[in-house]
């Protein structure tokens, strides 16, 4: 891995472990979908990483800042409004053949 991608990984981390808070407010959120065994929460896991991403990255990109507080609570309301449709995608993990 090129030095720089891993300085920036690193940092991405560090950044992450310091904002537990929010992580901790979106898994609370979704408790809907704590029930899932290890496969489908990976699943999960991957679909609200994407998401997230996207969201904290348009938003420094549009708009050049952090998103607020009051931002995220619509990013939790947003994924609320659609977790009926996270669980069933993430329920048909497995259920795609993939050449190897």
């Amino acid at each position: 891995m090129d030095e720089r991608i891993r300085n920036v990984i690193n940092s991405k981390i560090e950044e992450c472990i310091s904002d537990m808070a929010r992580v901790s407010m979106l898994v609370d959120a979704l408790a809907p979908l704590h029930e899932m065994d290890g496969k489908h929460a990976l699943a999960l896991g991957i679909i609200l990483g994407r998401v997230y991403n996207s969201f904290y990255y348009q938003s420094r990109r549009m708009l050049m800042r952090d998103p607020s507080d009051e931002e995220f609570q619509e990013l939790i309301a947003l994924l609320l409004a659609r977790v009926d449709e996270l669980n069933d995608a993430v329920m048909k993990v497995g259920a795609y053949n993939i050449d190897r």
